[in-house]
């Protein structure tokens, strides 16, 4: 349970619960046997997290929350500064707090996009701060505000891939033991997403005693995946990963239409908010050097992990958490496919695992129309809403 300084106040906890019973979608995926189990799971998911709400309710209504930044440095590289960000209530100490949560960003785009302001001004840190949780997100070396190795200065195809999940589950060694300190928290949540399920699920593997719940988001694990293979392959080789280099770039346009080619042409407008993705690209391209003004720069050992993956070759050990797990998904992501999310679901060794699916979200979800869906669901589960009658 989240700590009870700092926490909305019932008015606004009812009215995240009623949100989230407006667009909660089954759990799973949906057979004709399944709608009526399907329902009912629905109604008592939206009536826990009303309880969950209503538990918060003798605490102080806060209207918004502040932002401190701090720099950390790699506990398995002392050149390396990895940059953190703290989302808390206002008015409230980190020490207040007996739950945090930290977020780690996938295989292209650094940490703020947990932190981006969606359509109705809150980002997903705002809304799990708010919640009462001391709220943080990393960027991995080689992204967004943290160190960029002299590599990343220099032409791509003169070194080889670097940053892979081995290598960044040691920096973030330091940054989960710098939250553990600020707050006083024995254990810590990880909401991963993308390669971010990587990093964290490795990362709980094998430390399982710091880590308190698990949050998968848009999950790749193990699956044979042709369309993105087909893109890593060596042209003279198809059995080989091509030599991809040290780094990749992304300009606004490849990113825009990424985005938007996993999207129904009818409902891009719907689903997505134009002014959302402006100012989320916006916020990453003023993290790149003068140099890279016009691009996003990502380190590639992520896409050495993502062969082995999408080869169905898993680069760590599900079958190691036991933490209380939660996979979730959009059902319209060709990237974390419904067949590589149920192959990990099963198998997780946590006795406390949920599977949920929601409708009408792509890769991104997170920045979507339907991001309070995700969010809700989180915290739900954050909060121990699993347990309850």
């Amino acid at each position: 349970m989240a700590g009870t300084s700092g926490a909305p106040a019932l008015a606004q906890g009812l009215a995240v619960a009623a949100e989230f019973a407006v667009y909660a979608s089954p759990v799973g995926s949906v057979t004709a046997n399944d709608k009526e189990m399907l329902m009912l799971a629905s109604c008592r998911t939206a009536l826990v997290f009303t309880t969950f709400a209503t538990m918060l309710a003798p605490m102080s209504l806060l209207a918004q929350t502040v932002m401190q930044e701090h720099r950390i440095k790699s506990s398995a590289d002392d050149a390396i500064e990895l940059y953190v960000r703290e989302r808390l209530p206002d008015g409230v100490s980190p020490a207040d707090l007996s739950e945090a949560v930290l977020f780690v960003h996938g295989a292209t785009y650094p940490g703020i996009s947990f932190d981006t302001d969606l359509a109705d001004g809150k980002s997903w840190m705002d809304h799990t701060a708010e919640a009462g949780f001391a709220t943080y997100y990393l960027d991995q070396r080689g992204y967004g505000n943290s160190t960029r190795p002299e590599v990343m200065a220099q032409p791509s195809e003169d070194n080889a891939p670097f940053a892979r999940a081995e290598t960044v589950i040691d920096d973030m060694e330091g940054v989960i033991d710098f939250i553990r300190e600020r707050t006083g928290v024995d254990r810590v949540n990880l909401v991963g997403w993308s390669w971010g399920t990587v990093t964290s699920g490795m990362y709980t593997a094998r430390n399982d005693e710091k880590v308190d719940r698990l949050v998968l988001f848009a999950p790749v694990y193990s699956h044979r995946n042709q369309n993105w293979t087909s893109s890593l392959a060596d042209a003279n080789d198809p059995g080989k990963l091509a030599d991809v280099g040290a780094y990749r770039t992304v300009n606004r346009d490849q990113a825009d239409q990424r985005w938007a080619n996993q999207i129904p042409p009818e409902a891009l407008e719907q689903w997505r908010d134009r002014a959302v993705f402006d100012s989320w690209f916006n916020e990453m391209l003023a993290m790149e050097p003068a140099e890279d003004s016009d691009v996003v720069k990502a380190p590639n050992g992520v896409l050495v992990d993502l062969w082995e993956i999408f080869n169905a070759r898993p680069i760590y050990e599900a079958s190691r958490i036991s933490v209380p797990t939660l996979v979730i998904r959009g059902d319209d992501d060709p990237t974390a496919t419904d067949a590589d999310a149920r192959g990990l679901f099963a198998e997780l060794a946590a006795e406390e695992k949920r599977y949920v699916v929601i409708g009408e979200g792509s890769h991104f979800l997170n920045l979507e129309k339907h991001a309070p869906q995700l969010f809700a669901e989180t915290l739900l589960f954050l909060g121990g809403g699993e347990g309850q009658p």
